[in-house]
Protein backbone atom coordinates (compact mmCIF):
# COMPACT_ATOMS: atom_id res chain seq x y z
CA UNK A 1 0.00 0.00 0.00
CA UNK A 2 1.17 3.34 -0.28
CA UNK A 3 2.97 5.32 2.08
CA UNK A 4 1.56 8.12 1.68
CA UNK A 5 -1.30 8.94 3.84
CA UNK A 6 -3.92 10.64 1.36
CA UNK A 7 -3.65 7.88 -0.81
CA UNK A 8 -4.22 5.65 1.91
CA UNK A 9 -7.38 7.55 2.69
CA UNK A 10 -8.55 7.23 -0.32
CA UNK A 11 -8.12 3.85 -1.04
CA UNK A 12 -10.01 3.21 2.05
CA UNK A 13 -12.68 5.12 1.09
CA UNK A 14 -13.05 3.64 -2.42
CA UNK A 15 -12.55 -0.35 -1.04
CA UNK A 16 -15.52 1.11 1.16
CA UNK A 17 -17.75 1.55 -2.14
CA UNK A 18 -17.41 5.31 -1.98
CA UNK A 19 -17.42 7.10 -5.06
CA UNK A 20 -15.27 10.65 -4.87
CA UNK A 21 -15.26 13.56 -6.98
CA UNK A 22 -12.56 16.06 -5.97
CA UNK A 23 -15.28 18.20 -4.11
CA UNK A 24 -15.91 15.33 -1.56
CA UNK A 25 -11.95 14.67 -1.16
CA UNK A 26 -11.63 18.57 -0.22
CA UNK A 27 -14.16 18.34 2.19
CA UNK A 28 -14.26 15.27 3.84
CA UNK A 29 -10.35 14.38 3.79
CA UNK A 30 -8.66 17.56 3.01
CA UNK A 31 -7.34 16.18 0.05
CA UNK A 32 -7.02 19.15 -2.70
CA UNK A 33 -5.56 16.85 -5.57
CA UNK A 34 -7.55 14.20 -6.13
CA UNK A 35 -6.51 13.51 -9.35
CA UNK A 36 -2.59 13.32 -8.07
CA UNK A 37 -3.71 10.35 -5.51
CA UNK A 38 -5.72 8.15 -7.91
CA UNK A 39 -2.67 8.11 -10.42
CA UNK A 40 -0.50 7.29 -7.46
CA UNK A 41 -2.77 4.27 -6.69
CA UNK A 42 -3.23 3.52 -10.10
CA UNK A 43 0.70 3.07 -10.96
CA UNK A 44 0.23 0.89 -8.15
CA UNK A 45 -1.97 -1.63 -9.90
CA UNK A 46 -5.38 -0.41 -8.22
CA UNK A 47 -8.38 -0.58 -11.34
CA UNK A 48 -9.78 2.44 -10.44
CA UNK A 49 -11.97 3.77 -12.99
CA UNK A 50 -13.46 7.10 -12.96
CA UNK A 51 -16.90 8.74 -14.31
CA UNK A 52 -17.36 12.02 -15.99
CA UNK A 53 -20.40 13.50 -14.53
CA UNK A 54 -22.19 16.67 -15.86
CA UNK A 55 -24.09 19.42 -14.41
CA UNK A 56 -25.05 23.00 -13.63
CA UNK A 57 -22.63 25.44 -11.29
CA UNK A 58 -24.62 27.65 -8.80
CA UNK A 59 -24.42 30.66 -11.10
CA UNK A 60 -26.20 28.07 -13.69
CA UNK A 61 -23.16 27.27 -16.01
CA UNK A 62 -23.05 23.19 -17.49
CA UNK A 63 -19.79 22.17 -15.88
CA UNK A 64 -18.34 18.86 -15.74
CA UNK A 65 -16.51 16.56 -12.92
CA UNK A 66 -14.91 12.71 -12.39
CA UNK A 67 -16.61 10.55 -9.92
CA UNK A 68 -13.89 7.87 -9.00
CA UNK A 69 -14.88 4.25 -7.80
CA UNK A 70 -13.01 0.90 -7.56
CA UNK A 71 -13.96 -1.54 -10.88
CA UNK A 72 -15.27 -4.70 -10.32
Amino acid sequence: MEKNTQSRWVLKALQNGELLSSKDAVINYGIQDLPKRISELRQQGYPIESQRVEGVNRYGYRTHWHLYFLAG
